[in-house]
């Protein structure tokens, strides 16, 4: 046990080194400043319900809306920390049209550990504050918005309508209306507040002007009676109002100009007495009075809206205004005011091309820059992997050498250990030896006793002239020693051998002593063939019982021999009804006799180690009338199977 305790020690030190060994570079100086914020779900949660509920809809809500909210937010000591709180505060720069704080915004989120969705936000937003509602898409960024629809898509992401939103938008400015009406359906099947009067609104508003670029009237109709119905839904005045200029562009579409003017015109004072004018609403009803043939109306709403788009500074595309302003002048004749338009729309188109250029060697020079600066972090990532291998290798090695210097020693010390065993051993098995010797000689001891007293009552016997009987006499005590010359070979025999052996014996000794007692041998339900016992164990107490117990006995005595099991013991127990301890000139007690030192010393070499010991129990005097003796022989249960 000791040296098992000692090799499991020396274990021990080699994993606890190998464990620094491998364990030294990871650790890292940990900054004291830095606030620990423990993760919390649910307020998570609810600041993503917050920027859902604010992105759910077409309608942007206003920047001092966003920042009273992120005021209130701020209160709650946990959302300074979240990375909600960033997210937040782009989202207001975005409504302020404020471009280049979205994106410093956006920078506090590097290096933090973003959930999906708020991955998809941040995506959204670096998009969104570059995305042009007027103008045409640049490749860059369609491949930028696919990109980020199917991260969002393979995550499962909420926000995953976002993105399909921008597509429909972009592709409508391709004139690739089929694909932004199949996109509109994938921005209602993803939407999470679908069954909003707000999201119905805007989605049938969204195929709305699909419907007319495509000239499907037949869809047309219907669609717009749902527009009015979800309008009216929303209980929303500046939504119901903005049917007037569906209706409008309805109108236009069929030729019916009169009416396409009127409900222009209507929506048209709507936002002017609300101050919410845009560039769109003087497009369309200059564009209606120049159906109309009102060409006069016609160039001065054009011209409003030139000036409208100059004085706000929105990135709107005037070619259409000039396009227009054009055709206006040439039916009026003025052909000098139609040319300088037909000149402004030609330097307006240069513009636009020069700002497509400009964004194309933009998108080229920012890949170029990029795929050189993928193939420096490559370079580095490259040599950081060749120094790390060579580090490892060297640790191995170390490793290596040092696990062999150790197996060479562990392995002589073992040796040393092993011939150390072998030895113990040896002298383990000389000691088991001896004692088998000494167990066989107490064995033998018994013997020569019994045959002593055999003989002396054969003699007896022939004395008194009893031949037949000596005889008999004879044959059984041939027969006994025969068993005992064959069972004292066997260090254990079975109980069914034991029993035949001691009715032999006990059938010579009332030979002996015919008319003195008579004796029951009990074994319960006991397999006789499976229990093995040490042979002549018995036969010493049965002897003594027979001997001097019934001595000179007044009345028939009685001999019961019992076997039993009890607690993974055999229980052996010898019982007369003798003279007991009753000490008197005439009578004679028992006494110990060398069989019984013998015996004990025999279970004592048999059983030396077994748990529950082996012992002999004697209780003289045990009968109620004080006479008898009682043994009792505990031994382990030994079985046999065949």
């Amino acid at each position: 046990m000791k040296l098992y305790r000692t090799g499991a020690f020396y274990c021990l030190i080699v994993i606890l080194l190998l464990i620094q060994l491998f364990s030294c570079h990871q650790n890292k100086p940990q900054d004291a400043q830095k606030v620990t914020v423990v993760a919390n779900d649910s307020l998570d949660l609810s600041y993503e319900n917050v920027m859902l509920s604010y992105l759910s809809t077409q309608d942007f809500r206003s920047a001092a809306l966003v920042n009273k909210k992120r005021n209130e937010l701020l209160k709650d000591g946990y959302f300074e920390h979240s990375s909600y709180s960033s997210i937040l505060l782009a989202y207001e720069y975005l409504l302020d049209d404020n471009i280049d704080s979205v994106e410093i915004a956006l920078k506090n989120l590097e290096g933090q550990k973003l959930s999906s969705d708020l991955a998809v936000l941040k995506d959204y937003l670096e998009i969104r504050a570059n995305f042009s509602f007027h103008d045409v898409t640049s490749g860059t960024m369609m491949e930028q918005i696919i990109d980020s629809k199917e991260y969002a898509l393979a995550h499962e992401s909420v926000f995953t309508f976002l993105f399909y939103n921008l597509l429909a938008n972009a592709e409508y400015r391709q004139a690739k209306y089929r694909e932004a009406l199949k996109d509109v359906e994938s921005w209602y099947h993803y939407h999470p507040n679908k069954s909003n009067a707000h999201v119905s609104q805007a989605y049938q508003e969204m195929k709305f002007m699909q419907y007319i670029a495509l000239h499907d009237y037949e869809k047309l109709k219907g669609t717009l009676d749902s527009c009015k119905h979800y309008a009216n839904a929303t209980k929303d005045s500046a939504i119901i109002m903005r049917m007037y200029d569906l209706q409008s562009q309805y109108y236009f579409s069929i030729n019916n100009n009169p009416k396409a003017i009127e409900a222009s015109k209507k929506y048209f004072n709507y936002l002017e007495a609300s101050n919410t004018l845009n560039a769109y609403i003087f497009a369309n009803l200059g564009k209606n009075f120049l159906n109309n043939n009102q060409v006069d109306s016609a160039i001065f709403y054009f011209n409003a809206g030139l000036r409208f788009i100059k004085k706000h500074k929105i990135k709107h595309n005037k070619m259409f205004y000039y396009k227009n302003l054009q055709l206006a002048y040439a039916s009026k004749g003025d052909y000098e005011r139609a040319y300088f338009a037909l000149d402004s729309t030609f330097q307006d188109y240069q513009l636009s091309t020069q700002r497509i250029e400009a964004e194309k060697i933009n998108d080229i020079n920012t890949k170029y820059q990029t795929e050189k600066k993928d193939q420096a972090i490559t370079l580095l990532r490259t040599t950081n992997t060749f120094n790390h291998k060579i580090l490892v290798q060297q640790r191995w090695i170390f490793v290596i050498l040092f696990a062999l210097v150790f197996s060479i020693a562990f392995f002589i010390y073992f040796r040393n250990k092993q011939k150390l065993l072998q030895n113990i051993n040896q002298r383990i098995l000389a000691e088991n030896r001896q004692l088998i010797l000494e167990q066989k000689t107490r064995q033998n001891q018994l013997n020569p006793h019994f045959i002593y007293n055999a003989i002396a009552n054969l003699q007896g016997l022939i004395s008194s002239e009893q031949k037949a009987k000596a005889n008999q006499y004879l044959l059984l005590l041939s027969r006994q020693i025969r068993d005992i010359l064959e069972l004292n070979r066997e260090e254990y025999i079975s109980l069914d051998q034991e029993i035949k052996s001691l009715n032999n014996y006990i059938l010579l000794q009332q030979m002996r002593y015919q008319d003195v007692f008579g004796f029951q041998i009990e074994t319960e339900d006991l397999d006789l063939d499976d229990v093995m016992i040490p042979p002549m164990i018995i036969q010493p107490f049965v002897e003594n019982a027979i001997e001097h117990a019934f001595k000179n006995l007044p009345y028939m005595g009685q001999l019961e021999i019992s076997f039993r099991t009890h607690e993974n013991q055999l229980h052996v127990s010898i019982c007369d009804n003798g003279w007991g301890m009753q000490v008197s000139k005439e009578q004679v007690p028992h006494k110990t006799s060398l069989s019984q030192i013998i015996t004990k010393e025999r279970l004592e070499l048999l059983f030396v180690d077994a748990e529950p010991e082996a012992r002999i129990e004697i209780t003289p005097n045990y009968r109620d009338d004080l006479r008898g003796y009682k043994v009792e022989i505990y031994i382990p249960l030994v079985l046999y199977f065949n």
